[in-house]
């Protein structure tokens, strides 16, 4: 059987074994990760480099850091204070999210610094609210991805660089354009499939107390990490953990007890499927997939199936490290191949918006910080964890086929 089949038929096994017989699924990949390997002959040395030390030193920091936060009651109150400034309005908090994500995105930290700030605040109204946390961190993570297409933000310089090295100019800000206008479609799909319109009336605040001494430092602390990640785009994780060791050193937290409500089953989780995943590529399992659906792009199809295969290699891989140096440079020889009326941009802003998208799945970063986030809010259960799992790889394969159906319908001519 060829190796990228075999590959794709472990990663599928690990994900229902783990469901089925109630196990982390992060343990199931790194224990199918050493066989796998070896029936592909991957070395042990990439088998190994799997492993996202900087998305685990991103997540455990600033899971830290809110933990602390979180076991003075300090996000607590300041969820309570958010949600009284919009009275009975709140309704408007998953939108305010969505606008608040894109435009701090759009200014230049680009996606994942927005992200690490604005999903864990988002989820933790969410558990305050007794909301979806998948609207509510779903809608941070849209924002945040439309607003990193910006000509000036880290997606778009990035496009700017890729569509240059084919000799294409002019493209950024209708790419952005694009991009922004089905993110928002996204957006609103997701606002009404997670029925967030009926958030208004939902939440008693009650008689909200003022914050006391270490709870002002606490949001000191937050602001300042605030600005120095999004204002001057320094490593959230390791600013996590510099505020963390001040507010320790000034002895207004708990370590001991906010190190238990660090979600360490959800670490092992993303880190063990992302060894998994790292096997699997390399046995040549997403070239596979890859090349199943580029069989099948004619005048017709060819923009919404580059968009789903940015999608689905953004599942498995970083959309500005993997997806887009693949993709884009092929573009101009796609659409010289399959003529009619596809256009480079049309292309172009299909395969950034379905890789951008999909963001909300565990496997990429703004997922695994929903996840992560609810887990250390509610202390959620391994059933529950499974559950969230399963929902936030459905609501990112649904707003990937957003942007499938959107380009099939010719949205994207709109911006040619």
């Amino acid at each position: 059987m060829n190796l990228a089949v075999i590959a794709l038929i472990f990663l599928l096994a690990a994900i229902v074994l783990g469901f089925v017989k109630k196990m982390n699924v992060g343990l199931v990949c790194l224990g199918l990760a050493f066989i796998l390997g070896k029936i592909g002959s991957v070395p042990t040395k990439t088998i190994l480099g799997g492993f996202p030390g900087s998305l685990f030193l991103t997540l455990l920091g600033t899971m830290f850091f809110f933990s602390l936060l979180q076991e003075n009651n300090t996000l607590e109150l300041l969820s309570k204070k958010m949600v009284s400034l919009v009275g009975s309005n709140t309704f408007l908090i998953p939108i305010i999210i969505y606008v608040s994500s894109f435009l701090l995105s759009a200014a230049g930290p680009g996606a994942i610094s927005v992200q690490a700030v604005m999903i864990i605040f988002a989820v933790s109204l969410a558990v305050q609210m007794n909301a979806s946390p998948i609207l509510m961190g779903g809608m941070a993570i849209l924002g945040a991805v439309g607003g990193t297409a910006s000509p000036i933000a880290l997606t778009g310089i990035l496009v700017r660089d890729l569509t240059a090295g084919a000799n294409i100019t002019g493209l950024e800000m209708p790419v952005f354009v694009g991009v922004s206008v089905v993110n928002f479609v996204c957006a609103v799909v997701l606002y009404i499939v997670c029925r967030g319109y009926s958030l208004k009336g939902t939440v008693s605040t009650g008689e909200i107390p003022p914050l006391n001494g270490s709870q002002k430092i606490c949001t000191l602390a937050l602001i300042a990490m605030i600005i120095l990640v999004v204002g001057f785009q320094y490593d959230v994780g390791l600013i996590s953990f510099m505020l963390a060791l001040i507010l320790m050193l000034l002895g207004i937290v708990n370590e001991k007890a906010a190190m238990k409500l660090v979600p360490w089953s959800v670490l092992i989780l993303i880190c063990g499927v992302n060894v998994l995943m790292t096997v699997t590529k390399a046995m040549g399992g997403i070239d596979l997939l890859a090349s199943i659906l580029a069989s099948m792009m004619n005048d017709t199809t060819a923009t919404p199936i580059i968009g789903l295969t940015a999608g689905i290699m953004s599942w498995f891989s970083s959309a500005n490290g993997v997806v887009f140096p693949t993709l884009i440079p092929t573009v101009p020889d796609i659409v010289a191949n399959v003529g009619g009326n596809v256009t480079v941009l049309q292309m172009i802003i299909s395969v950034v918006a379905g890789a951008t998208v999909a963001g909300i799945s565990l496997l990429s970063t703004g997922g695994s910080l929903v996840l992560a986030s609810y887990t250390q809010g509610t202390n959620a259960s391994d059933k529950e964890q499974a559950s969230l799992f399963a929902k936030l790889f459905g609501t990112s394969f649904m707003v990937v086929m957003v942007v499938v159906l959107f380009a099939l319908a010719g949205g994207f001519k709109l911006f040619s």
